[in-house]
């Protein structure tokens, strides 16, 4: 169950993304998920069905045609949700008003991009995802700039080299970034050839990288590596993450929840 959301189009666009995660779902489930009450579940679906976006059955509502893409990323926001949030939050508590920064795509840049809009800080953002630069472009504290290129059907993201000939005209103050594994041996890395490059160019252009993970990222490898862990200067993952090794190679934490570093405790 998640808080109870106010806001009709924050709470529609919640809807969406659950029905995107899971094809079909009735409206008393919708009801408990969301905590409203089924007449105000009922006005969204019918909101949703009027765009296109659904269409509504007996006691419930289905998603049809959902591109694999789109379901692969909500199922994937489902995931360690409270960790995420935990982790944007501390991220943010680490942004300064006014700066620029790099992020890439992924489900905890959205969490992160979700707390940049709520937190209504002033900075400039460039992404290369389209749906994290949606979502920033909701505050308009935040200039949203998405870099242009080919865009990966797999990740809704943007690559190739107009992507990186854009990055190379920004001067940033920070790089926050999310990859495939993360591991003392292994630095940061990725699946995709086109993503550690890109993560390359971003950190080359900034004056700090904050690398953001989930547990299950961690202690893991990959084929393609972005960076060693020492380029690194924070990482920002959850609490009760297998962080010792890491800690034990002198990797900067910061634990979510906790805003002391670990070389600072």
């Amino acid at each position: 169950m998640t808080a109870s959301i106010r806001n009709p189009a924050a709470r529609r666009a919640e809807l969406r993304r659950l029905m995107l995660a899971h094809e079909t779902a009735s409206v008393d489930e919708l009801c408990a998920i969301l905590s409203a009450s089924p007449a105000t579940i009922r006005r969204d679906l019918a909101a949703l069905e009027a765009e296109g976006l659904l269409s509504r059955t007996h006691g419930g509502a289905a998603v049809q045609s959902i591109r694999a893409v789109e379901q692969n990323f909500a199922q994937r926001e489902l995931e360690d949700v409270e960790e995420k949030r935990l982790i944007a939050e501390a991220t943010v508590a680490l942004i300064a008003p006014g700066s620029t920064i790099f992020m890439n795509d992924g489900s905890t840049l959205m969490a992160v991009a979700r707390a940049i809009v709520s937190a209504g800080i002033e900075v400039f953002v460039a992404t290369p995802a389209v749906n994290v630069a949606a979502k920033l472009s909701e505050n308009p504290r935040v200039m949203a700039c998405l870099l242009g290129g080919f865009v990966r059907p797999t990740s809704l993201a943007t690559s190739g080299h107009f992507t990186e000939a854009m990055v190379a005209q920004i001067d940033a103050d920070l790089a926050i970034l999310a990859s495939d594994a993360v591991s003392v041996s292994g630095g940061m890395a990725f699946r995709h050839p086109g993503d550690a490059g890109l993560a390359q160019r971003m950190m080359e252009r900034s004056r700090e990288t904050i690398l953001v993970a989930t547990a299950r990222k961690l202690n893991k490898r990959q084929r393609i590596i972005a960076a060693p862990l020492s380029r690194i200067g924070k990482l920002v993952t959850g609490p009760g993450a297998p962080v010792k090794d890491l800690v034990a190679a002198g990797i900067n934490i910061v634990t979510a929840g906790d805003q002391r570093d670990s070389d600072a405790a």
